[in-house]
């Protein structure tokens, strides 16, 4: 494996992005003959066929699948070294895999992509919108360097720091009865039609158990799969929803409001999923310092990298 250099990970991760080694070639700038024979030193050296070739597009075998999941890894751990090595040059690079959960995306993200770009130009951001579990899922794998999500508690391998707690409210557009209350109690919405995430979502559970406990029973409308569809729905059916206020920071323009419930509720908690190891890159705290401060929270830097 002393023959595999980071120059046939690019070559291949390009290749296998493409699915092509011509457009491959010219995203790196190279002559197609040349990315074929990287590509070609690198199964020798495997010593397995990394894609098939039908016509001129090119698939990842299974050899291949796997050989790409651990060269992004490799190659963002690179990035990330030097990264380190430009922060003490006093700038920052580097790119962070962000995760965050659809009710979040609009909230917290484009005020941290806008916190960046004006203090850390130099560092890229990739951003997956992606559920709870699938957040999580993906920071164990090393695939994500950071998550913005609930705090489960789910997985021993991953620190949850709560930034943010809600309890539920009733999301209703402006112009509905409710919109015109400033609180009331989960037991008016028995029988009353909601507009609700899927049952597969952590925020729907959620939200059903609190309606169990107190005894209350709506009608389920519509079913959305997202947030940004649930709103949309409300502000177009009028038929309200149950979801925390946070969604509405950034939709301003769906025209809701959020009706605060009279009864002692369970409160969603918000905040940052950091990766299990001891290291975070300089680019990777720049991110959740940046939420923190748009956040209006203490965002001091932490004194090491270490937690």
């Amino acid at each position: 494996m002393s023959d595999i250099e980071i120059r046939h990970l690019r070559y291949f991760l390009a290749v296998a992005e493409t699915e092509n080694f011509t457009r491959a070639a010219d995203r790196l700038k190279i002559s197609q003959p040349s990315i074929s024979q990287q590509i070609t030193q690198l199964e020798a050296a495997l010593r397995t066929p990394l894609f098939r070739r039908v016509g001129k597009r090119v698939f990842l075998t299974e050899a291949g699948a796997a050989f790409r999941k651990g060269a992004e890894v490799v190659l963002r751990k690179l990035e990330d070294a030097c990264g380190a090595v430009n922060a003490i040059a006093g700038l920052m690079t580097g790119r962070v895999e962000l995760g965050v959960i659809p009710a979040l995306h609009i909230a917290w993200v484009p005020p941290v992509l806008g916190f960046m770009a004006r203090e850390h130009p130099g560092v890229t951001v990739g951003v997956q919108e992606l559920a709870s579990s699938g957040v999580e899922t993906e920071l164990e794998a090393g695939r994500l360097d950071l998550g913005f999500g609930l705090m489960t508690g789910n997985s021993p391998n991953i620190h949850y720091e709560r930034l943010v707690s809600q309890p539920f409210s009733l999301i209703a557009p402006s112009a509905s009865p409710f919109a015109q209350r400033s609180r009331l109690k989960l037991q008016e919405l028995d029988g009353q039609r909601l507009v609700m995430l899927p049952e597969s979502f952590d925020m729907r559970r959620a939200a059903d158990a609190v309606l169990l406990h107190a005894k209350v029973h709506p009608r389920v409308a519509f079913e959305l799969d997202s947030v940004d569809a649930v709103l949309s729905s409300v502000a177009e059916t009028g038929i309200p929803t149950l979801l925390p206020a946070i969604v509405l920071r950034g939709r301003e323009t769906h025209g809701l409001r959020a009706i605060a419930l009279a009864d002692k509720t369970r409160e969603m908690e918000f905040g940052i999923l950091w990766p299990a190891s001891d290291e975070v890159a300089p680019a990777t705290l720049a991110i959740a310092a940046a939420l923190k401060a748009t956040l209006n929270l203490d965002h001091r830097p932490r004194a090491a990298t270490k937690r």
